[in-house]
């Protein structure tokens, strides 16, 4: 894994980068409370289905944060 990805949120058991934010409601462990009081980001990793807390930032994917926000573009034919 290159050490700029290193830096982002990423899956532990997998090494996913593209995650979902889901709500700390969801995420289950020992210091999950305490995670919850902090308030610090839960993730979800679509291909394993795991969930976690994780303090470093979420890597931006230009392409889907242009479909997100609607401004995709359609080619007319």
């Amino acid at each position: 894994m290159p050490l700029s990805d290193a830096l982002h949120a990423h899956c532990s058991y997998c090494g996913n980068l593209e995650l979902q934010r889901i709500s700390a409601e969801y995420v289950e462990g020992t210091f999950a409370f305490l995670w919850r009081f902090l308030g610090v980001p839960s993730f979800r990793c679509e291909p394993c289905r795991h969930k976690y807390f994780s303090v470093l930032p979420l890597r931006e994917f230009p392409d889907r944060r242009r479909e997100d926000n609607g401004l995709t573009t359609h080619s007319a034919d």
